[in-house]
């Protein structure tokens, strides 16, 4: 049986990919990653292998799903696909609710349907809790779901659903909400990729000396991208189906103090701060530090690599493709 991932062109996606080709896929098995017709597969372009096969796929397009759970034939799927940013999120709510609600909704319905009974890894996140109280720090699974943007109620309607789809149907879902997790490949719609982006635009003489930014106050608990990844597998090894998972790095800070550890790595000196207002989302969650009890304790995991990791690959990446 294969491995199915939805969004396996994106940055979780083109990791999870990454991880299995290297350490867990089996001699007779296949990963098959949905993309979108004429979607873009540069975080893929690396790798040749014939294990890995590309389906085209649109999470709105029922049909579509259908025909890649009958090719794929799965006993994991790994669905990270989705309109996965905030802030793109205020400017085109519905699609963002239609994709990340509906489509989750189309993808467990056209497996429901099938003859093949997969582990289901539903990726959700942490921005489903909102803004929490400070009692209810660190936050726990357990914690009130406050959604406070289009992307985080779309992804409240795709956690609900995954779990709907389990206690209806006894289906082999597992949940995560993932806390804050950079590395290469992120894209520059996200804090700490855009800042490393601008950095190397200025170490490269292509920028202003500034270093343009949003909110600096926001509380984060960072995770690399590998050890999401690893966590995502071993979830999926699993028979906790039905359960809710925190996951999250060890290390806290402000926005703004990742921010200058970024530039304290750079090899351009006197970088400036400058705030852009057009960074400034309109309702923000500012802080967000997860209780990952239950995940460690459950499977043993825990992060290897710390936020110097995450920014040191963000700076390495940005430099090897400007």
């Amino acid at each position: 049986m294969n491995i199915l991932i939805t969004g396996g062109t994106g940055f979780v996606g083109s990791h999870m990919i990454d991880y299995i080709l290297k350490y867990a896929i089996k001699p007779d098995q296949k990963i098959y990653c949905t993309k979108r017709w004429m979607e873009d597969t540069k975080n893929l372009d690396h790798i040749v292998d014939d294990r890995l096969e590309f389906i085209d796929c649109d999470l709105l397009d029922a049909l579509s799903i259908r025909r890649a759970i009958d090719i794929s034939k799965p006993s994991k799927v790994f669905h990270f696909a989705a309109q996965s940013f905030p802030e793109v999120s205020f400017k085109t709510p519905v699609i963002t609710l239609q994709t990340n609600t509906v489509g989750t909704t189309h993808l467990l319905e056209s497996i429901k349907d099938s003859e093949y009974d997969p582990v289901i890894i539903s990726v959700s996140t942490s921005e489903v809790y909102g803004m929490p109280e400070e009692d209810e720090v660190p936050i726990k699974e357990t914690n009130p779901i406050r959604a406070a943007n289009p992307y985080s109620i779309s992804k409240v309607g795709h956690d609900l659903m995954s779990q709907y789809y389990h206690k209806a149907f006894g289906m082999k879902i597992i949940i995560t909400r993932m806390f804050s997790h950079e590395g290469s490949r992120r894209g520059k719609q996200f804090a700490l990729s855009s800042f490393a982006h601008q950095i190397v635009l200025n170490e490269k003489g292509k920028g202003d000396g500034f270093i343009r930014h949003g909110n600096l106050d926001s509380t984060r608990t960072y995770a690399h991208i590998d050890d999401a990844i690893n966590a995502y597998w071993i979830c999926s090894s699993s028979d906790k189906f039905g359960e809710v998972y925190n996951i999250g790095g060890n290390e806290t800070c402000t926005v703004g103090d990742a921010l200058d550890k970024l530039i304290g790595m750079s090899t351009k000196d006197d970088l400036k701060k400058k705030l852009d207002q057009a960074r400034v989302r309109p309702t923000d969650i500012t802080l967000q530090i997860p209780d990952t009890t239950k995940f460690r304790h459950e499977f043993g995991w825990t992060p290897r690599k710390n936020l110097k990791d995450v920014c040191n690959d963000l700076l390495n990446y940005w430099r090897k493709i400007l």
